[in-house]
């Protein structure tokens, strides 16, 4: 068992690494367990030390020989990104994949959702990931070889109603990284940038911490599992791609969806969003919810 101690070891120059927002959970530690089988060192960011520690330990027992560092961090706040950059200089990684997976969401009517909390959404969906990508990103340049790879959503897409900050924030994230993409791939070089946008995920917590359980939007057969995200996204960033919706066939059928108006986008998206007894909206309406992504 390797020591993990970031005070003690160093990620090994020989082997590429990834750090991973979000990643003591949900879609981030499923990608880091496919990350691991296929030997990178592992840079884990999140909030919470104890189910940092709990990955940790559970992705050592996968593969023994990697290196594993871990971060506590809260990612909502203003410096969070030079910190976790600082952190990784300090320690020796040469982050070769930047994964920008942490987020949630808030759910309900503007004005009913505590603003505070929501400027904390966009601090990490805007701010933080932008940060991020710009920090690494000159590094991967310089290399002329990396891969980002940011998490919006199928929400970026059109107007949300009672997702609506939630949703312009995961637009901001998927317009960025595609035009960046689209940059990089003018200039020449080798680093690549995904946008990855899943439909609703269940088995998260995203959907029992909002008090959405009886919305269509996680019993529908659209939804997906962690493990699918982070399965199609692997695949997506072995293959190149710029942008990947996770799911069965979920490409196709959005590429079609896309080409109806928008205001009938926006019926689409509030019916699926809406509970399946209206009485039970007023239960949730203006709950912030945690998206472990």
């Amino acid at each position: 068992m390797p020591d993990n101690n970031p005070s003690n070891c160093h990620i090994d120059s020989c082997r590429k690494s990834v750090l991973i927002t979000g990643g003591a959970g949900g879609i981030g530690r499923e990608l880091a367990e496919l990350f691991v089988r296929d030997a990178y060192d592992i840079i884990l960011v999140d909030r919470d030390i104890r189910e940092l520690e709990n990955a940790r330990n559970s992705l050592s027992i996968i593969n023994p020989d990697v290196r594993i560092l871990v971060m506590e961090q809260d990612l909502c706040i203003s410096k969070a990104a030079d910190q976790v950059y600082e952190f990784t200089r300090k320690h020796g990684p040469q982050v070769d994949v930047l994964v920008n997976c942490a987020g949630f969401g808030t759910y309900g009517f503007v004005n009913d959702i505590d603003q505070d909390r929501e400027l904390d959404m966009l601090q990490l969906h805007i701010l933080t990931l932008y940060r991020l990508t710009r920090l690494y990103l000159k590094d991967m340049i310089e290399r002329d070889e990396g891969q980002v790879i940011n998490f919006s959503s199928i929400s970026a897409f059109q107007p949300n109603p009672f997702f609506a900050t939630y949703g312009a924030s995961k637009s901001f994230v998927l317009q960025f990284s595609r035009a960046l993409n689209f940059e990089l791939r003018e200039k020449r070089t080798n680093v690549k940038v995904l946008a990855v946008c899943p439909t609703a995920v269940k088995g998260t917590g995203f959907q029992s911490s909002a008090g959405m359980e009886r919305t269509r939007t996680f019993n529908s057969w659209m939804a997906v599992t962690a493990g699918e995200v982070a399965r199609d996204t692997y695949r997506a960033m072995q293959s190149g791609k710029d942008l990947v919706i996770p799911g069965r066939g979920f490409g196709l059928l959005h590429s079609l969806i896309r080409r109806l108006p928008a205001g009938l986008l926006m019926r689409i998206s509030r019916s699926q969003l809406r509970e399946v007894r209206e009485t039970g909206l007023k239960n949730v309406s203006g709950s912030s919810v945690e998206e472990r992504m």
